[in-house]
């Protein structure tokens, strides 16, 4: 974990001031596709495995990345880990630092959308609904408007 949030720590700052906007998205896949060189990419084709992969290359305890449900089409994840962000107000900070995720998930066949964030919800966790690449995404509620992407 410390190396995880030590690699993060950069994108939470810099992610705070919109210039960096692109930037911060850029280094994050970066940091998705160093990931994804180190523990290996496996694509999935359900939402359960897309979750359960996604999981996977978090860091550990993989306890702080909890699946909580999921059906035929979406699988709900939770982000336990304390965010820089957290409590800020900032969503656009928020949206570019998510890119990691998104790369993530992007690379194993799948999508994401955040349904809530520490950044504006007052909760101590992150709520993620993941899909399939290309699955429609418009039923489901985002944290703002602007997080739902392909």
């Amino acid at each position: 974990m410390p190396v995880f949030i030590g690699l993060g720590l950069p994108i939470f700052i810099m992610a705070r001031v919109r210039f960096f906007g692109r930037f911060v998205r850029l280094l994050a896949r970066l940091y998705a596709r160093i990931v994804l060189w180190v523990f290996g990419r496996r694509v999935r084709d359900s939402a359960q495995a897309l979750a359960e992969e996604w999981n996977r290359l978090m860091p550990t305890p993989r306890s702080r990345f909890p699946i909580l449900e999921s059906d035929d089409r979406t699988a709900y994840v939770e982000i336990r880990v304390h965010c820089p962000l957290r409590g800020t107000g900032n969503a656009e900070a928020c949206w570019n630092a998510m890119e990691f995720d998104r790369a993530l998930l992007r690379s194993i066949g799948g999508q994401l959308v955040v349904m809530e964030s520490q950044a504006n919800s007052g909760k101590d966790y992150c709520r993620l609904a993941i899909r399939r690449g290309g699955d429609d995404l418009s039923d489901l509620e985002a944290a703002h408007p602007e997080w739902v992407s392909p």
